[in-house]
């Protein structure tokens, strides 16, 4: 008998409160979303409470298979993939046990996002490759980050049984594409399928703004991919770097038109506008002042004063512009986009020990390094024929004090898994 490995000993499927009856001819899945920490990000400064021998590559290899293989989800999504070790072990390990995958990548990037779900259950009939970088282009910005995503199509049955084996199952293409090249005509419109989409988006805490635009890039893939297979259902899975209470949540999930608060739409601007504090003067000056003083015989104090309330006035501008630019980028979102909605989204209906009014439903954290919080999640839209049956519970905080990785816990990140039923 197979060991349970000890970071699964205390997880648990709970079943999701409202959850409808479940009809004897229901399908079920289930799918996991998990950034597993590239080992070229670590750093000690990162993890200064974590042991020597829990920051080890070979601790952790064993300890994420151990993990991934136990819970034996039929659709995974994985960030923070690392490239090398994609191809040396984790593509070949889960081809073993019955996995199809891709990866996708930027070539600036030592990881990516992968996808992979079991041949006995899907096969893939589409994918689309989501390269944010300046390349892309949302309300005529272009995008500097580099992170990715990865929307893929895959239907009900296996490739064997259907006679349609996947045609890229052995190749890993780390190129930017926008279409795989399975032809969408190949698959009539209502046939039941999933579309799966992952990302990772910007790290920064201050980045709101350019997740915004990120958020935006992966919804226009997940339409077009809606758009060619009407009949699938979506799920978007990811580590979002978004907390439930920043506006990229509320703009994700709420009803729509969405009333943002005023720390939400200031934490939307531009992190390329930076605020100062301006030295105060005791003698103020008006610009017309200042525009009528001739500069030639204009006190330094006065010339000084002139600069600032240029600046200050230039500073108004870029300030209202910043808005303008913001607000497209809110419309936008929420013009073409029903909302999603977080199969965690009642986690803390779930297990009190999570509970916090905080987060609003959302579990207390996804992430527990120096700084612990809800980053991760699993979203699918309503009204597709999809309803959520199960969460997974998360691990004791006790078990993950003071910080992940650990000799338990081969990530910053916990896993999330959601058992999903379909007709």
């Amino acid at each position: 008998m197979i060991a349970i490995p000890e970071a699964c000993r205390d997880r648990k499927w709970l079943s999701v409160a409202g959850a409808t009856s479940r009809p004897a001819s229901e399908r079920s899945f289930t799918i996991m979303s998990y950034n597993i920490l590239c080992q070229k990000l670590i750093r000690r400064s990162l993890f200064p409470y974590a042991s020597s021998n829990s920051l080890k590559w070979k601790l952790r290899r064993d300890l994420l298979l151990g993990e991934m293989s136990h819970w034996k989800a039929d659709i995974m999504c994985l960030q923070e993939v690392e490239i090398e070790y994609w191809h040396k072990i984790f593509a070949q390990h889960f081809k073993k046990l019955g996995y199809d995958s891709r990866l996708f990548y930027s070539k600036s990037k030592s990881h990516g996002v992968a996808v992979l779900w079991k041949r006995s259950k899907f096969h893939i009939v589409d994918e689309i490759s989501v390269h944010m970088d300046v390349s892309m282009n949302v309300c005529d910005e272009t995008l500097q980050t580099d992170n990715v995503g990865l929307v893929t199509a895959l239907r009900f049955g296996s490739a064997d049984s259907m006679d349609c084996a996947d045609p890229y199952a052995d190749s890993v293409d780390p190129e930017y594409r926008i279409d795989s090249g399975v032809p969408a005509s190949g698959v009539q419109a209502g046939t039941e399928g999933i579309i799966v989409s992952n990302t990772h988006l910007f790290w920064r805490p201050d980045a709101c703004y350019e997740r915004l635009q990120q958020q935006i890039a992966m919804l226009a893939a997940q339409r077009e991919m809606q758009e060619r297979y009407p009949g699938f259902s979506l799920i978007s899975c990811g580590d979002f770097n978004t907390t439930p209470d920043d506006a990229g949540y509320a703009l994700l999930t709420k009803a729509r038109p969405v009333t943002l608060n005023e720390w939400q739409l200031d934490n939307l601007l531009p992190t390329t506008m930076i605020e100062e504090e301006e030295p105060s003067s005791d003698t103020p000056i008006s610009y017309a002042e200042m525009t009528t003083a001739g500069t030639s015989s204009e006190s330094d104090d006065t010339t000084s004063k002139r600069l600032r309330l240029e600046e200050e006035r230039q500073a108004e501008i870029d300030f209202a512009r910043d808005q303008e630019r913001v607000q497209r980028l809110v419309k936008l979102i929420q013009a073409d986009n029903d909302p999603l909605r977080s199969c965690y989204g009642t986690y803390a209906d779930l297990d009190e020990s999570y509970h916090t009014e905080q987060w609003a439903g959302e579990p207390i954290y996804t992430n527990y390094a120096k700084w612990n919080g809800t980053l991760d999640y699993i979203f699918y839209r309503p009204g597709q024929g999809l309803d959520v049956r199960d969460v997974m519970s998360l691990p004791a905080e006790e078990r993950m004090k003071p910080g992940l990785p650990n000799e338990v816990f081969a990530s910053d990140h916990v896993a999330l898994l959601a058992r999903f039923g379909c007709a």
